[in-house]
């Protein structure tokens, strides 16, 4: 809480005393062990800073500020290390209480708004990035617990910035897996990797951009299994009539596939050719890394129990802790 103290000093050229919070043990344990807290007196007011030691939602800030302000008597201000613009907005709109460290300090019961810097603004998610995708395919591998942003970006092979991007692009969602030290930035994940997944799954995005139906079976010696095909070659399912493949945009264009008519969807195929959006290093030379073929499925094969039982197999296998 130092830090946040010595901001408000530094920028509002104040003296600010820290004070004892006299009535601190009313406050109920959740919210005692889900903050740190500091009192604060200046310009003859005292607050509370209260900085969440976990990433809370705007609905759950929302309630919890108004429950320490009702319990304690004082005005409390949140301290934070990065803000979503539309928690901000809502938080300026609804007047409740914010720093943003070394970014912005707004307490508008002291009639105080000031930005000393441009705020940090993470970006609004619809679909993350393919870079991001494959961050978290490698954390659920190679079961990341406190890996760096350098570190990151050296096992991706890309620049700090585009891993930059993707931490602000998990930062957004919610998910509590960045963490700041100070100007360094973590990918920070401390349970089991099947929560991981759990966690991450509905973010992921569906590895398959194109596919093609062939009524005859074509020769694709660079290709690997995908979708139904490789899940089972990783577990006992058996595979459709059919084989399943996955190959590149590259490969696709190199292959000119679109020279060969396909069939449509109700005719039955010979060979499954799926186009996917990216490419992942994985130690199996035969088929899909695991978790791209379970994404690659659609709605109708997951339903299958039999392709239930061969996706928890397969988690079981490659996320066991």
């Amino acid at each position: 809480m130092d830090e946040y103290i010595d901001y408000i000093v530094e920028t509002l050229n104040v003296d600010a005393e820290m004070d004892v919070i006299s009535n601190f043990y009313t406050l109920p344990l959740y919210l005692r062990n889900g903050y740190e807290f500091a009192s604060l007196q200046t310009y003859n007011t005292k607050f509370l800073l209260a900085k969440p030691k976990e990433q809370y939602n705007l609905t759950i800030l929302r309630k919890q500020v108004l429950q320490i302000s009702k319990i304690t008597g004082l005005d409390c201000v949140l301290c934070l290390e990065s803000i979503r613009a539309y928690t901000k907005e809502k938080m300026l709109e609804e007047r409740i209480p914010f720093i943003i460290l070394r970014q912005q300090i707004f307490m508008p019961f002291l009639g105080v708004v000031l930005s000393k810097n441009s705020l940090k603004v993470l970006p609004q998610i619809d679909k993350i990035s393919i870079t991001t995708h494959k961050l978290l395919l490698n954390a659920l591998y190679h079961a990341w617990r406190r890996t760096s942003l350098t570190e990151v970006a050296a096992a991706l092979g890309v620049s700090k910035m585009t891993i930059t991007r993707s931490f602000d692009e998990l930062e957004s969602l919610d998910l509590n897996l960045i963490k700041a030290e100070g100007k360094l930035r973590r990918f920070v994940w401390d349970g089991p990797r099947k929560e991981l997944w759990a966690a991450v799954q509905t973010h992921l995005r569906n590895p398959v951009a194109k596919v093609y139906r062939y009524d005859e079976y074509l020769k694709f010696p660079e290709a690997k299994l995908g979708g139904i095909s490789a899940l089972s070659h990783y577990t006992m399912l058996d595979d459709n009539a059919y084989p399943t493949y996955a190959i590149s945009k590259n490969e696709e264009k190199i292959l000119s596939l679109n020279l060969v008519s396909p069939i449509p969807l109700e005719e039955t195929a010979a060979v499954v050719i799926q186009v996917l959006r990216y490419s992942f290093e994985y130690q199996d030379g035969i088929a899909v890394d695991p978790l791209t073929a379970i994404l690659s499925l659609t709605d109708d094969e997951k339903k299958d129990p039999r392709v239930e039982l061969a996706i928890e197999s397969v988690l079981e296998e490659c996320l066991h802790d």
